[in-house]
Order: C-alpha cells, then sequence, then structure tokens
C-alpha cells in the first residue's frame, strides 16, 4: 500500500478524534482502521466513501485509492478531466489580458 494511502488515513483519523473514533463512524472494528494506517490491509472500497463524509471531504477516495480510484468511481476520473479542460482554457488569476497594440 502506497505511503499516500497511510497518511491519508492518518490525516482521517485526526479529523475523526482518533482511530477509534474513525473506526466508529466508518462502521468498522479499529484494528482495522489500524491496519489501514499501518499499510496491512487496503482500504476496503466500500469504506472509501464513509471515509470522506466522515472528514468531509478533507480525505477523499483518490488519497485513499490513489492507484486505482479511475476505475472504480469513473464518473471522478469524468469531473476531473472536465475541470482539468477548463483549467487548460482559462486563463491563470492574475495573468495580464494580451491585448494587442493598434
Amino acid at each position: 500500500m502506497s505511503t499516500e494511502t497511510t497518511s491519508a488515513i492518518q490525516r482521517a483519523s485526526e479529523i475523526a478524534g482518533g482511530k477509534a473514533a474513525l473506526a466508529r463512524q466508518v462502521g468498522v472494528k479499529p484494528p482495522t482502521v489500524q491496519q489501514w494506517a499501518s499499510g496491512t490491509r487496503p482500504v476496503a472500497i466500500e469504506r472509501c466513501v464513509a471515509i470522506e463524509m466522515a472528514t468531509k471531504g478533507a480525505v477523499t477516495r483518490k488519497d485513499l485509492r490513489p492507484n486505482d480510484w479511475h476505475l472504480i468511481w469513473p464518473e471522478l476520473a469524468a469531473d476531473a478531466d472536465a475541470i482539468k479542460a477548463t483549467d487548460d482554457t482559462q486563463p491563470s488569476v492574475g495573468t495580464p489580458s494580451r491585448k494587442q497594440k493598434t
């Protein structure tokens, strides 16, 4: 499991008030959260949305499943592509406009 995932679980635990509190909020036993945090067990797909909700979006499904989130939740990939396309066509904030001299 990636260090990105284990740090995401650590952040989620801090937000929830500890590993036991996170476990209660997402419907698992505390040892399961400990296993996620140590990297010995992957975060179950069916728990990722619950963690995202428990952290009010501070820890996302993408954080929890960095290698396969786009395969599990393709709608998130579509949203990310749409945002990227919009970002690519919009000038950066603070970028001066390019007016041509006449």
